[in-house]
């Protein structure tokens, strides 16, 4: 016998059914901020001048431009980033040249002023098409997903989730010119801004489960529960910063990860942008300490920045609704949401990419 679906079921169901109507209505175009630029740089830059593009336009990623072939050839993003600096890293203290990924965490000491010279050497010396060919890499093979303004959000978001990527670059078809590059949180941005209206629209045309005083944003965080439990990580606040971002890009492959200390209790979130505090800085010896040490650092230095100020929702809640949740979103700086139990430990980490795969895709 067929088991009947629940309220939350039909909830969900009305749900996913109204925001993939809402998608379809729109395009990649609707969603392309005024303010949404492009950043480009030539294959022949050095890993430092890359690194200072990061720095001094506050931006997530840059396009790579091929001037022999007369084509964009590549994204290069935080993740890249990241991947680049532990390997140079890695390379100036144990002198291991083989392989991009390093499987065991290294036991590391501060660097020498010898490391350290050698290390900013290879960064301004080292192109970024120079790094890549080291380590038997394609840049045409870095996550450069298009599609042309005109396609309809639904497309784009499903094909964003079945890529594994969290953004895709935005095409004019007719000129073949990259118009812009569209996030998994520009796409939340424009939800947050036009769904509520496009929903109050329909849901008079829905059964009469749905017509109560609220609509479909009862929907709470909990019917997720076991599937957001899934991807549930943390890390001790004892590890090295290394091995922090050594575990986010090669093992969990998340966007963030929750810290913890013995009691298991939460004590702060690292994110992948954080690292941009080590490169500005040039403060590489960090990589060697604690988890916990990173973040005492990182509180004092976004102290200093009002933005951070404004884009602080850091917690959601199990009984919060997804609406809510969306909304607060869209106002964190990393991306992410943290909910906690009654003695603070983790009960799981929300991000922007795990929103969409949970209301986007199918069971």
């Amino acid at each position: 016998m067929r088991k009947q679906p629940s309220k939350e079921d039909l909830l969900k169901e009305s749900y996913k059914d109204s925001l993939t109507c809402f998608l379809k209505a729109s395009s990649l175009y609707d969603c392309l901020s005024i303010n949404n630029m492009v950043t480009v740089v030539d294959q022949s830059f050095s890993l430092l001048d890359v690194f200072r593009v990061f720095l001094e336009n506050h931006i997530d990623e840059v396009l790579f431009w091929n001037s022999d072939a007369a084509n964009y050839d590549g994204v290069f993003t935080h993740t890249d980033l990241i991947k680049v600096t532990l390997k140079q890293y890695n390379v100036v203290t144990h002198h291991q040249n083989r392989g991009l990924e390093i499987e065991e965490p290294l036991v590391l000491g501060k660097l020498t002023q010898e490391q350290f010279i050698k290390l900013m050497t290879d960064f301004k010396t080292i192109t970024i098409k120079q790094w890549y060919n080291m380590y038997g890499l394609d840049l045409h093979q870095s996550n450069l997903i298009k599609s042309d303004m005109n396609e309809n959000l639904n497309d784009a978001c499903i094909k964003i989730i079945r890529q594994k990527v969290t953004r895709i670059v935005v095409i004019d078809k007719e000129s073949r010119m990259i118009t812009g590059i569209i996030q998994q949180k520009d796409i939340l941005a424009f939800m947050v801004k036009g769904f509520s209206q496009y929903f109050n629209l329909v849901v008079g045309h829905r059964s009469k489960i749905m017509q109560r005083e609220t609509d479909q944003h009862d929907l709470e965080m909990s019917y997720f529960i076991e599937q957001l439990r899934q991807v549930n990580y943390t890390v001790p606040e004892q590890i090295t910063v290394y091995d922090v971002f050594h575990r986010l890009i090669y093992v969990h492959k998340r966007a963030s990860v929750p810290v913890v200390n013995e009691q298991n209790q939460y004590v702060g979130l690292i994110d992948r942008r954080d690292f941009l505090f080590i490169i500005k800085y040039q403060i590489f010896d960090i990589l060697s300490q604690t988890a916990g040490t990173f973040l005492d650092f990182l509180r004092q230095e976004k102290s200093k920045y009002p933005i951070y100020q404004i884009l602080n929702q850091e917690f959601f809640t199990m009984n919060q609704t997804v609406k809510e949740v969306v909304e607060n979103l869209v106002v964190s700086s990393s991306g992410s949401l943290v909910c906690l139990n009654q003695n603070r430990n983790v009960v799981c980490t929300l991000h922007t990419s795990d929103l969409f795969t949970l209301c986007l895709e199918g069971d």
